[in-house]
């Protein structure tokens, strides 16, 4: 690996936060000793580092500079992943005062665009940056499509501060995965934070809408940073969401290595869900009974338009007069995706494997 030691001293970012170093050893390490990257893995590692690391330090020095605006109340779609998150996420964006991180600003994050011409400029970069991720993994724009355009989840912005589940979807990294499974997310969250003081303006009559399943291991911390944080939690049975989640893991890490173990994917998968599940139902209790509802995948999909109405009561966002007709666009345009195919048993050694592990789970939300 090409001098991954000196990354964080090469973006200046010790001074800062000094604790990224030990983050950084850990990942490094089993990039070296775990992932068997080929090649291309070894040097797309070493780019996407150094690009997240420069940025980081970019948006700690814009931070300095942005006064704080007070994001109250934002709202926080979460669950298992594969779970439905993704549908109801795009279906809350049809909403004129919900807004979410697009891609295109998460990905180019080192400045903010100041005029038409800048963020046409970050939107053909990203697209870019897509063509060559969907070019490295073929099957992902079946499984998770990505647009510059569209919102995206937060796992991308916590990656600034290189705690993320989306550096183990890619490579194996079992220490690394054991590492953020246990860490405090204080710190991502501070990131997370001023990423969206430096997307906000005075004038801003919006609440921000986030997504990402990881928030389920992370109540307590994102309540620290977000007092008035709302939740909507998408329940299916994970006998569904962990092949799926798993396969796309496994396809994420066929683009960085040629040794590539679908058992070993869904074993790390099962491990971190499982215990992230655990730590939501510990967690809940922060949570204000009036910033928080429930919901399951059947009951999503049965009747979307209705489910929104039904969080929009719950958490007393106000409705949208043309909100009926966009998301009725935007279900049709998914009924013309063709879903990706996924096996239970190229993952999971025995029948009911899953079930097991997430008994609590699955008890307590009657999936």
């Amino acid at each position: 690996m090409q001098n991954l030691e000196k990354l964080a001293i090469d973006a200046d970012l010790l001074t800062i936060d000094p604790s990224i170093q030990s983050t950084l050893d850990i990942l490094i390490s089993d990039y070296q000793n775990h992932s068997r990257l080929n090649d291309l893995g070894k040097f797309l590692v070493h780019k996407g580092l150094s690009k997240r690391l420069g940025i980081r330090l970019s948006m700690e020095m814009m931070s300095k500079n942005i006064p704080p605006f007070d994001q109250d109340g934002p709202i926080f779609i979460t669950g298992l992943p594969r779970s439905g998150t993704s549908f109801l996420f795009d279906l809350l964006h049809a909403h004129s005062y919900l807004r979410s991180p697009f891609t295109w600003e998460i990905f180019q994050a080192n400045s903010i665009a100041k005029n038409k011409l800048q963020i046409l400029i970050k939107k053909i970069r990203t697209q870019i940056e897509l063509i060559s991720i969907n070019r490295l993994v073929p099957q992902l724009a079946k499984i998770h499509p990505m647009h510059q355009s569209y919102p995206e989840e937060c796992q991308l912005i916590m990656a600034y501060d290189l705690k993320s589940i989306s550096f183990v979807y890619s490579a194996n990294l079992p220490n690394y995965l054991k590492f953020i499974s246990g860490s405090s997310f204080e710190s991502s969250f501070r990131v997370h934070k001023n990423f969206l003081n430096a997307l906000s303006t005075k004038e801003d009559e919006i609440m921000w809408l986030l997504k990402d399943p990881c928030h389920i291991d992370h109540i307590e911390e994102i309540l620290n940073s977000y007092p008035k944080a709302r939740f909507i939690f998408i329940h299916r049975n994970p006998k569904f969401s962990m092949p799926s989640i798993s396969n796309l893991a496994y396809n994420l890490r066929l683009g960085y290595s040629d040794h590539v173990d679908p058992l070993l994917v869904g074993k790390q998968m099962l491990s971190y869900w499982q215990q992230a599940s655990e730590k939501l139902l510990n967690s809940r209790e922060l949570i204000p009974e009036d910033q928080m509802i429930d919901i399951k995948f059947d009951q999503l999909i049965d009747d979307p338009i209705k489910t929104v109405h039904c969080i929009f009561e719950k958490l007393s966002i106000k409705e949208d007069e043309r909100l009926e007709e966009k998301m009725a666009t935007r279900i049709e345009s998914k009924k013309l995706k063709v879903d990706h195919s996924y096996s239970y048993k190229s993952f999971f050694k025995t029948s009911g494997e899953v079930e097991n592990r997430f008994e609590n789970y699955i008890s307590h939300f009657d999936l």
